[in-house]
């Protein structure tokens, strides 16, 4: 993680929250120049007609996610990928499809709104709801957005629509390998850090929530792949480390082959171990025990939740892995549904120990991280067939849809390599109906808000290096599995 920042930097001008949102001009003026007449205060309408705000910031100059506050007068500070709004080149476009059903971003949507965007947008492969009032459509380098601009609605049941392409990350660390365009390169720090996390065995040291975990192409493999352990969970008495599925994916992906079978993506339709080892603490720890992403593909494609569960062998020292919050339970669907509600409300799980702070995080810092919308991801796959989306009911549709949380965090994880699979909780009715700290999900993506320009640019360093600039809009973390949340207890 960057430097910490004080709650008075990540929350500020709290005094003027009652200024809001009549004069929310005066508390701009408060702000600091580097970002001041880059902000603005917006006002979006609930399906009861209740007003709520948030500021939007979309800075010009080189001003890096961590300088703009999580919250200004207690609303939260939401920065969008940049974008064109009204679409550039749009010539009477349809209006909007739903003028009285206006659209509450704020609240669960429906999987009929899902269903209709997808359809109303078709080609798209998924997009991000802002508390802002922003719909922001996820689109391929081919998408033909000057048609789009023409043809297609610019407000969407009283959002905003815009046109990104798709440009989100996986948060896996990556060491010893060739990197690819689309990945960023790792850097030194990185490396030393991984490093020291695989020597922590040497050191007599036994695992904690945190650590790297890391899955590797074969024993003698210098390719490693880490994220985080998130938990450690049980079922039936049997102890499991939960971990992020496209840490082990990308590792498999990756593995050089020889043979009939050269398609990466038909290894992952074997089984996992036989193309990849999962290692902690410079030791083989355990095997794949289940993954809740079968159909998982490149990265987003195929993802429905991130989460891996690893049975570990009987030698593996998992006995300190603890959550250091002993009442945890798991946040139910309903509380997660309406944490845009309360965009405060999220917190990072880790421990505290200040003598393993080069490889773990530190958690319970007040208010660091706050809500700013929901991701929804369409992950049709083979087993769906040809047949055209609009045929699909809706029961089918439910296997199509991936949702995930979307969130700021200050301090900034600088860089973002290496932090999937940290879990993210907050308080609310937890699935046995009690009230408490409950588990949100598991770190998995981090979208950056400017994406460079790269056309006509040659790979290579120039392009990674391009590649890894831009601005953090946000995090994201996608649902806990039903059955986790119902089946296993949280150790």
């Amino acid at each position: 993680m960057g430097a910490s920042a004080g709650a008075s930097e990540r929350h500020t001008l709290a005094d003027f929250a009652n200024k809001l949102p009549r004069d929310w001009e005066e508390i701009q003026d408060q702000l600091p120049d580097f970002y001041k007449w880059d902000i603005e205060y917006v006002t979006t309408h609930g399906e009861a007609g209740a007003a709520a705000g948030c500021w939007t910031c979309s800075p010009l100059q080189d001003v890096g996610s961590e300088q703009i506050p999580l919250t200004i007068a207690e609303a939260p500070v939401v920065l969008p990928i940049e974008h064109q709004w009204p679409p550039i080149g749009g010539v009477h476009p349809p209006p909007d499809p739903r003028p009285s059903a206006l659209i509450d971003c704020r609240t669960e949507m429906s999987l009929e709104t899902i269903r209709d965007i997808f359809l109303t947008f078709e080609g798209t492969l998924g997009f991000y709801v802002l508390i802002s009032g922003l719909l922001q459509i996820i689109v391929s380098d081919t998408f033909d957005t000057t048609w789009a601009s023409s043809h297609l609605p610019h407000r969407y049941g009283g959002l905003k629509v815009c046109y990104i392409t798709k440009t989100m990350e996986p948060t896996m660390l990556q060491s010893n390998v060739a990197i690819a365009p689309r990945t960023n390169a790792l850097s030194q720090s990185q490396s030393s850090q991984l490093m020291s996390a695989t020597g922590q065995a040497r050191s007599g040291q036994s695992l904690q929530l945190n650590d790297f975990i890391e899955a590797r192409v074969s024993s003698t493999s210098r390719e490693k792949f880490a994220g985080k352990i998130g938990l450690k969970v049980e079922k039936d008495s049997q102890p499991y480390l939960i971990m992020s599925t496209h840490v082990i994916t990308e590792a498999i992906l990756s593995k050089s082959f020889f043979g009939l079978n050269r398609d990466p993506l038909k290894r992952l339709q074997e089984d996992w171990n036989k193309n990849a080892e999962i290692w902690a603490g410079n030791a083989k720890i355990g095997k794949v025990e289940k993954s809740y992403d079968q159909a998982a593909e490149y990265y987003p494609t195929g993802f429905y939740h991130d989460v891996t569960l690893i049975r570990p062998n009987a030698t593996a020292s998992i006995g300190d892995i603890r959550s250091p919050i002993s009442d945890i339970g798991w946040l139910n669907r309903e509380a997660w549904s309406s944490l845009r509600q309360q965009p405060s409300s999220i917190k990072i799980l880790g421990p505290t120990d200040a003598s393993r702070a080069a490889k773990c995080i530190k958690c319970n810092v007040p208010s660091e991280a706050i809500i700013v919308g929901e991701g929804i991801f369409y992950n049709q796959t083979a087993a769906a067939g040809s047949k055209p989306m609009k045929k699909h009911d809706l029961s089918t549709w439910n296997r199509f849809v991936s949702r995930a949380v979307l969130y700021r965090v200050n301090p900034e994880f600088n860089p973002p390599n290496g932090y999937s699979g940290i879990a993210l909780y907050a308080d609310g009715t937890r699935e046995d109906g009690t009230q408490g700290p409950g588990i949100v999900g598991f770190q998995s993506f981090v979208q950056k808000s400017d994406h460079p320009q790269k056309f006509n640019m040659p790979e290579g360093p120039h392009l990674e290096r391009r590649l890894k600039e831009g601005r953090v809009a946000f995090y994201g973390a996608f649902q806990v599995p039903d059955e986790i949340r119902r089946a296993y207890s949280i150790l």
